[in-house]
């Protein structure tokens, strides 16, 4: 049967990995009070990373692109934010997420194999490289605007582009 791995239901194993994650979470709280009490944050991120990771899940049990894309996402936000906390680069934060972004993009097309995430991956790229080089003093806040701008505009002619080409 397609509903089934093995002979358990695949909505059975994903209740047990939403209990399993709930109670995995509910026992890191008092960590993140007790022990790690300077990360007032980490709460956050723990739960980002587990409905990431659980939506990741559901979305290759029943096939379901658009929850892979919001798990990436998710996941590696949660990923992302222990990274800067314990690294205490939050001067970086939106090189960050826009990383996450873009990864999830390109995992997104790695294992759905939908173009579009390809070239959102690759617009995000670019732009990831100019915000890097301005948080590091390379270029100005002009230039990168400058060049962030040409990007956006090309990737709404790709766009428009390619929904034309796709209507003949």
């Amino acid at each position: 049967m397609r509903g089934r791995i093995g002979n358990i239901k695949k909505s059975k194993i994903l209740n047990v990995t939403l209990i399993s994650f709930l109670i995995l979470f509910i026992a890191f709280i008092p960590i993140n009070i007790i022990v790690l009490n300077e990360y007032k944050t980490l709460w956050f991120y723990a739960f980002s990373t587990l409905v990431g990771l659980y939506e990741i899940i559901k979305s290759r049990f029943f096939k379901l692109d658009s929850a892979f894309y919001f798990g990436a996402v998710i996941f590696l936000i949660g990923i992302s934010g222990f990274i800067f906390t314990f690294t205490n680069t939050f001067e970086f934060l939106n090189v960050y997420l826009l990383s996450d972004f873009a990864l999830a993009s390109l995992l997104s097309f790695m294992v759905c194999g939908q173009k579009f995430h390809l070239i959102i991956f690759y617009s995000l790229f670019f732009f990831l490289i100019f915000q890097i080089l301005y948080k590091i003093n390379l270029i100005t806040y002009t230039i990168s605007i400058a060049i962030s701008m040409s990007f956006l505009l090309l990737l709404i002619v790709i766009i428009v582009v390619s929904f034309l080409c796709s209507k003949r």
